[in-house]
């Protein structure tokens, strides 16, 4: 029988994780699913454990590959996928047991390219949601519109793992990720909204996302993160230039601004070192809201003053 959902799970190095991550995907209460645990070259215990998990539950397969980073290792799960959707689900992460009968309960005979959920933030002991506001009960719309919508609430994620696909849908579109690059998603999600016809947005809290100390997310130095984040806003810029819609294309715009800015910030880019990867001409003719019309302006003024006026009002704030 074709299985229904393939869960796609880059490995590397997180032997402690693991096991909690692979529980929650074999005891799923929908059990026509394949779980593909991909081996990116990790130099720990992962790759035999793996293989442990294989001979115990036949719907897991194995792939052992060299390292080539978590882009590569999705790819690798993509090309070897048989489901008619698939999830992406981090290995230092895990999903609720009743993740793939919910989405599967939603799908019905729509056969929608993209299944929107939710998930929790776990830092510590502390919880957060990260949460969609545009739901509409099942109803189908294209990817342009739902884009449009979340982006004017200023909650379009971009965590390839926040969403379910149709496989066909990705092979279809070439939707693979960008091999070599950090924040992987940032560049992808975008592409892969804007080439859907059929979205269903769901209230489904499904997805747990565990911050640890030493991810890419909170490494102390930001730098390569930050080069990384501004080659992908210099590339969806390219992209975004093609959208006919003015008003989408205003909006996406105006995130790249929102994407710039916040790494700039996160990555401490006011410093002079860095001043490589500061282009203030980016942002000219991006802005948008009237709230990043202000901040740019700020920005464009003296990027130093812009830098301290953030962190000062954060700091405020705590």
């Amino acid at each position: 029988m074709k299985s229904v959902i393939s869960i796609i799970v880059p490995v590397y190095k997180v032997e402690k994780y693991l096991d909690r991550c692979v529980q929650s995907l074999i005891n799923q209460t929908c059990k026509n699913i394949e779980i593909i645990l991909v081996d990116d070259g990790s130099t720990d215990n992962c790759p035999d454990i793996c293989d442990g998990y294989v001979e115990r539950d036949t719907r897991i397969k194995v792939i052992h590959k060299t390292n080539g980073g978590l882009s590569d290792a999705r790819n690798a799960g993509i090309r070897e996928a048989t489901g008619e959707y698939i999830l992406f689900v981090d290995s230092d992460d895990y999903i609720n047991l009743d993740t793939c009968e919910q989405f599967v309960l939603t799908i019905d005979d729509n056969v929608p390219d993209i299944v929107v959920g939710n998930a929790k933030s776990i830092e510590n002991k502390n919880t957060s949601n990260i949460q969609h506001n545009f739901i509409a009960s099942r109803k189908v719309v294209t990817g342009k519109q739902y884009l449009k919508a979340e982006l004017k609430s200023r909650t379009m994620y971009m965590m390839a793992w926040l969403n379910m696909y149709n496989r066909v849908f990705i092979l279809n579109n070439n939707l693979e990720f960008k091999v070599g690059l950090l924040h992987e998603d940032e560049e992808f999600t975008p592409r892969a909204f804007l080439k859907a016809e059929k979205i269903i947005s769901t209230d489904i809290v499904f997805y747990n996302y565990v911050i640890r100390e030493d991810s890419i997310t909170t490494t102390k130095n930001k730098a390569k993160n930050a080069e990384h984040l501004m080659r992908t806003c210099k590339e969806l810029e390219l992209i975004y230039n093609e959208i006919e819609d003015a008003e989408l294309r205003r909006l996406l715009m105006d995130s790249l601004v929102n994407k710039f800015l916040s790494i700039f910030q996160a990555a401490g880019l006011h410093r002079k070192e860095y001043s490589y990867l500061v282009d203030k001409s980016f942002l000219r003719g991006k802005e948008y809201t009237i709230r990043n019309k202000l901040r740019v302006a700020l920005f464009i003024f003296n990027k130093k003053i812009y830098y301290y006026v953030n962190k000062f009002g954060k700091y405020l704030k705590r």
